[in-house]
């Protein structure tokens, strides 16, 4: 009797393991799948969200990723300067929290190049040497760990599609990096529904400029 009840235990404890497993896969894909390609109105609504995925798993790093994430994004759309610094201090203990999970994360390395150039654009000529070397430093370190990583060569191709010629940036210095994106793209496969994918569809949108 003992044992019977014992096996009846463990299969429901299994079955309310698997439905909680498929709640949070469920909705860590739709909230990354918006973050990913909302641009035409505000992400706070799905940030806030993923937040409290994020407090509720804080063994999981990707919880951590997206809420950062969606903030860098957050802050490129905002005008008010000193709201782009608020998103993006509460951007970096997000990235810390991903990080300290998941260390040696190349996606983490590409987020934390996107924070550097998020942070340099707020106020460029005071930041540019400080966090122009970090993005370059960040991308560095994300090459070293998966370099057929295709967000790379989209972060640098964006940057240098936004640098004047006259400091060695410009539309033709970065389409090679866009076309390196979607080469890349092409066999890139992610390892699951929720975990980064974004990258594409922009360098797509850049080339046609």
């Amino acid at each position: 009797m003992k044992k019977m009840l014992l096996v009846m235990f463990l299969a429901g404890s299994s079955l309310v393991v698997n439905a909680q497993k498929e709640k949070y896969e469920a909705t860590m894909t739709e909230l990354a799948g918006v973050l990913q390609s909302e641009y035409e109105k505000s992400i706070m609504p799905e940030i806030n969200k993923m937040e409290r995925v994020a407090n509720a798993e804080a063994k999981e790093w990707l919880p951590q990723y997206w809420v950062a994430y969606g903030l860098i994004k957050e802050s490129y759309t905002t005008t008010n300067t000193a709201e782009k610094d608020i998103l993006l201090d509460k951007a970096e203990q997000f990235i810390k929290k991903a990080e300290a999970i998941s260390p040696k994360n190349a996606e983490i390395e590409v987020l934390k190049a996107n924070f550097s150039s998020a942070r340099l654009i707020v106020d460029p000529m005071a930041r540019w040497q400080q966090y122009g070397a970090l993005f370059e430093q960040h991308l560095g370190e994300a090459a070293k760990l998966d370099p057929q990583n295709p967000r790379i060569d989209y972060l640098r191709a964006v940057n240098l599609f936004h640098t004047p010629e006259s400091f060695g940036g410009g539309k033709d210095k970065a389409k090679p990096y866009f076309e390196s994106t979607l080469k890349k793209f092409e066999t890139f496969k992610s390892p699951n529904s929720y975990s980064p994918t974004w990258g594409k569809i922009e360098a797509e949108y850049f080339l046609g400029q």
